[in-house]
């Protein structure tokens, strides 16, 4: 890195206090000119377009404008994109990567926090570790709530589905492998030298509803994947079985499964919802074998953190020509999330 490089990072203050970690920043400007966005909010494609001339390399992140044709148009320098976030796909378009333009994300560290509460919920559902602390607090008679509420389940040598492989699922493997479960994935992308290596059994959709004690959706929003699943395979769903959607919503028929959940043959936790936030009167509120979080599933504050300095890590592992851990190639977009 001979010619000082300048590098552009777009998200406002706010925001880069929870993205990039202590001394993170600081880091970067020792090695580079950086223009911060001295905004309180983000900034347009427009304001983006006039500052892009003569930029090496940009930091984007959660509300960061879209790379459209005026912005590409003006980026005469522009070698390098680091996303500190996940889908790059609304921000980021094919023609970037024609104009020989490296993209990195931090798709993959939002993975790690998205398998973590996975598990999370798995061993707080099942070990119905809410319904045991309420009860504790309320003063309840000691053997009144263990009658009430019996042993719970343990996840040990358990059968789960896992619906679609990409960066989540597979994070999600390594947390369970412990509990020597099997593990069942439905994903027509993954080969089966693949399946091998990461030691699960490939199967329809139909049989992994029907087989699974517990499903987990990790489809991305695709074309492909647009209601996928739907209230045919949700009928297949096991009796106290536990069903979780932390990907996205558009995945699954929401009305279909609402219906077999108020059948309160098996328990959910979802993290996404078609509407969100979740409006007031949703009925998915009122139901007591669902677990409801606020599409939160990627973010813990050290998770947050990694995201800005992966990609400033990333950005200068690319000018000193060495090779990305974290690189997205145009051939990916067509099933990304």
């Amino acid at each position: 890195m001979a010619d000082r490089l300048r590098v552009l990072v777009l998200p406002p203050e706010s925001l880069c206090r929870e993205i990039f970690q202590p001394g993170a920043l600081e880091r970067l400007q020792a090695q580079a000119e950086v223009i911060l966005n001295e905004k309180p909010g983000n900034w347009s494609s427009a304001e983006l377009a006039a500052a892009i001339p003569g930029v090496d390399a940009v930091i984007a992140s959660w509300g960061s404008p879209k790379f459209d044709e005026q912005v590409l148009a003006a980026a005469d320098r522009l070698r390098f994109i680091g996303y500190a976030a996940g889908s790059i796909k609304n921000i980021i378009p094919p023609e970037a990567f024609d104009r020989g333009i490296a993209v990195s994300h931090a798709a993959d560290l939002i993975a790690d926090s998205v398998a973590e509460l996975c598990l999370g919920y798995i061993l707080m559902i099942w070990r119905q570790i809410p319904q045991y602390d309420q009860a504790m607090h309320a003063h309840r008679p000691w053997r009144e709530i263990t009658a009430q509420y019996g042993y719970g389940r343990g996840l040990y040598y358990k059968t789960i589905g896992l619906i679609g492989c990409g960066m989540v699922a597979r994070k999600f493997i390594r947390l369970l492998k412990p509990f020597e479960p099997t593990i069942l994935v439905y994903d027509p992308y993954l080969s089966d030298e693949r399946a091998a290596e990461l030691g699960v059994t490939k199967v329809s959709l139909e049989e992994l509803f029907e087989r699974s004690d517990i499903i987990s959706n990790h489809l991305p929003t695709t074309p492909e994947t647009h209601r996928m699943i739907r209230a045919e395979h949700l009928r297949r769903i096991r009796d106290g079985a536990l069903f979780i959607n932390t990907a996205r919503a558009a995945s699954v028929d929401y009305d279909a499964l609402l219906e077999e959940l108020r059948t309160n043959r098996f328990q959910a936790a979802l993290d996404v919802f078609p509407q969100e936030p979740l409006p007031e009167d949703s009925p998915f509120r009122d139901l007591p074998n669902v677990v409801l979080t606020p599409h939160r599933a990627g973010s813990t504050i050290e998770s947050r953190q990694r995201l800005g300095t992966a990609m400033i890590d990333e950005l200068l592992r690319f000018f000193r020509g060495e090779p990305l851990r974290y690189q997205v190639r145009k051939e990916q977009l067509a099933i990304m999330a």
